[in-house]
């Protein structure tokens, strides 16, 4: 029982720490949410991709060497960014309805009856706006004994 405990919480450390496997990577894991989104707008800019804005990133997990990012941008383009451990290394790009129509085709081309997968990032989540309901009630003051 103890080694089973044991080979998980071993097991829970090391992915969490070994998420990223490239230097580019957790460089960008290193830099507040608003300067990764700021490094993807230009990053997909500069690869003529359609995006004004990125509001929001998503580590996507590691294949092979390859770092795999997602990005959703303000005018709802979101993209598939495979980024290689060298800095100045071209990077993968696809947009994530791209990537959704592909894995449809491969898999009905299977005769798989499973759906095709695109990107797991679709949207920002928005906070609930809340409004302070409290009701003023008059104090009456207690009589001084």
């Amino acid at each position: 029982m103890i080694r089973l405990l044991l080979t998980f919480l071993v097991c829970a450390v090391t992915g969490s720490q070994a998420a990223a496997q490239n230097s580019v990577s957790q460089t960008l894991f290193g830099l507040s949410e608003d300067q990764r989104n700021e490094t993807f707008t230009r990053l997909l800019q500069d690869n003529n991709a359609k995006c004004d804005l990125v509001i929001r990133t998503l580590f996507n997990g590691a294949s092979v060497e390859l770092d795999v990012w997602e990005a959703l941008c303000r005018d709802g383009n979101s993209y598939s960014v495979s980024i290689p451990p060298e800095p100045n290394a071209a990077i993968e790009l696809l947009s994530c309805r791209e990537l959704l129509a592909t894995s449809k085709m491969l898999l009905e081309g299977a005769g798989s009856k499973s759906k095709g997968i695109g990107c797991r990032i679709t949207s920002v989540e928005r906070p609930i706006e809340r409004h302070n309901h409290r009701r003023h009630r008059a104090t009456e003051s207690k009589p001084q004994t």
